[in-house]
């Protein structure tokens, strides 16, 4: 879709940032409609930029030594952080850190079934 200019005037501006603002906080801050409010927002507005939130996502991962694990972060730099921190105290247990990356219902049913 190509960039589109509208000409509005300060009450139609005003209007729009009004609904913006009361949709935002209906969704709970977070997820994609959520940011392409905030980008919105940003876009039409005076005020200092609101930062996107991001939301804590499940990655799974496996170790050098065999099996597998997950952790909860809201990037995969966040995930392979914890992970390694989660780990390093821990004897016998090397994170791959090319195995990160977000969990999926089907890997981790799959990771799951080795256990039965």
């Amino acid at each position: 879709m190509k960039n589109m200019k509208l000409e509005l005037n300060q009450s139609e501006l005003m209007l729009i940032k009004e609904a913006l603002t009361d949709l935002q906080s209906h969704k709970l801050g977070v997820g994609t409609k959520a940011n392409t409010i905030i980008g919105i927002l940003n876009k039409v507005s005076d005020k200092p930029k609101v930062k996107k939130k991001l939301s804590n996502k499940e990655y799974m991962f496996t170790f050098e030594e065999g099996g597998w694990n997950t952790v909860w972060a809201k990037t995969k730099k966040g995930a392979i952080k914890a992970a390694i921190k989660e780990y390093k105290s821990s004897d016998g247990l090397t994170v791959r850190v090319d195995s990160v990356h977000k969990s999926t219902e089907s890997g981790l049913k799959a990771a799951m079934g080795l256990f039965y």
